[in-house]
């Protein structure tokens, strides 16, 4: 009965969705991905904020291609590239 209630009170407040979200996706970034256009016409590396720019950097699935587009995007807007990546790791 504990269980049962528990579970209730848990799904009420979206705890469950909330870990679900937690849960890092494991996924391999090509170049192309990165940089084809949206439904609004921009690219994906103009899209992502940079914690996520920062991940796809630092995953071990990361090809140099992959790595120096993010490092290009961070200097195109004016940033250096170690300073944006380091705080967002």
């Amino acid at each position: 009965m504990t269980t049962q209630k528990t579970t209730k009170t848990a799904a009420r407040y979206g705890i469950y969705q909330m870990m679900a979200k937690a849960q890092p996706v494991n996924r391999k970034v090509s170049l192309d991905w990165l940089m084809a256009k949206t439904a609004t016409g921009e690219t994906r590396i103009r899209t992502l904020t940079w914690g996520q720019l920062a991940r796809i950097y630092h995953a071990k699935a990361a090809t140099p291609a992959v790595r120096n587009a993010i490092r290009r995007e961070a200097r195109r807007c004016g940033y250096e590239p170690g300073m944006v990546l380091g705080l967002n790791k």
